[in-house]
């Protein structure tokens, strides 16, 4: 990620009562934990991704986090679809950072890797897995047309059940707010010796 920040990052130092509050939530949370905690927290203890930019506005910044989290971990659309609809929003953005971490977690949930591949290259995903098509018909219609279609949601219906419906179309609009953040704010990306690689860039042909 080359682009120069908009927001200088916010050290602990900096930070009032709240702010600290949303920062070690952040940092409490599943995603601050273990081997993914480098991809949230630099060297210096500011914090990556949209997190920083919410310290801005604490409250708010709080109740997105959460937000984030219950669409982690308390929903019924299995982790390969719910990561699979993300990528689609990554890659409607071209949000470096959103893609470099859940192409990361897609794989590792069991997205195959042509399927990843597809996305970065915005075509249609070959595959016969169809949790994983409704997931990607529901996002890249949301994304890219702003509207989806009485088809593709009735499959989606039948398909992921009303509850992960929902979920999939709210997840889309979730991290179509995030990558709006990530694309307005430019924060940095983790330390040095974990260089973020975005998807592809493509010609006007693909």
């Amino acid at each position: 990620m080359s682009k120069t920040p908009r927001l200088a990052p916010m050290t602990p130092d900096r930070l009032d009562d709240e702010q600290r509050l949303l920062y070690h939530a952040v940092l409490a949370s599943p995603r601050g934990q273990g081997p993914t905690r480098r991809f949230i927290l630099r060297d210096d203890g500011t914090l990556t991704g949209p997190f920083d930019a919410w310290l801005r506005s604490p409250v708010l910044g709080g109740l997105l986090e959460r937000t984030g989290m219950a669409l982690r971990d308390s929903i019924e659309l299995e982790p390969a679809p719910r990561e699979l609809a993300i990528l689609v929003v990554a890659r409607a953005w071209n949000a470096d950072f959103e893609w470099w971490v859940h192409s990361m977690i897609a794989a590792g949930q069991g997205v195959p890797g042509e399927v990843i591949d597809a996305i970065a290259h915005r075509r249609a995903p070959e595959t016969q897995d169809a949790v994983l098509i409704a997931a990607h018909d529901v996002a890249t219609e949301l994304v890219y047309g702003r509207r989806l279609r009485d088809s593709t949601a009735a499959r989606a219906r039948d398909v992921l059940g009303e509850r992960a419906f929902v979920e999939v179309v709210t997840l889309v609009g979730f991290y179509q707010l995030v990558s709006g953040v990530l694309e307005s704010f430019h924060p940095p990306g983790p330390s040095d010796d974990l260089p973020v690689v975005g998807p592809p860039k493509l010609d006007d042909a693909e």
